[in-house]
């Protein structure tokens, strides 16, 4: 882990209700750093996440109420995705193969359609970063 890091780490990073959190960061800081040593997570990894943006904006976002309520909206359901229902069956003696076949197929289908998934949730993210930049730049126009 590098400097950067344990600094944010003791500068309180995270906060929870809008008070610092430094014993979860602490203790989040030590899980990564432990998936790093084992490996199960890339060594470079951490600096990797920290270099994205998730920004929905490039400076301040002001939006009205509404607006934000929209956008956190969209935001919970863009993850395009083949998701799988409870599968069951009604039937007592066959059910349970039937169930199992079923799963079977649907993670075959899943495993097939997947990267076409994949593009629609870059599609859908990129056209909610588009909804908050031009809800900003509306709201900044009725400022002035």
């Amino acid at each position: 882990m590098s400097s950067d890091q344990t600094q944010q780490t003791d500068d309180g990073w995270l906060s929870v209700g809008e008070r610092a959190d430094t014993s979860l960061a602490n203790a989040l800081t030590s899980a990564v750093k432990s998936w790093v040593e084992s490996g199960a997570m890339p060594p470079n990894e951490p600096e990797r996440v920290a270099g994205i943006s998730t920004a929905i904006a490039s400076q301040s976002f002001t939006t009205s109420s509404q607006r934000l309520e929209m956008l956190r909206s969209l935001c919970q359901i863009y993850s395009a995705g083949i998701r799988a229902g409870n599968i069951t069956s009604h039937r007592p003696v066959i059910g349970p193969f039937i169930v199992f076949v079923k799963k079977i197929l649907f993670r075959s289908v899943a495993a097939l359609l997947g990267p076409s998934f994949e593009r629609q949730r870059e599609f859908n993210a990129g056209v909610i970063r588009l909804l908050g930049d031009l809800c900003n730049e509306d709201r900044e126009r009725t400022i002035r």
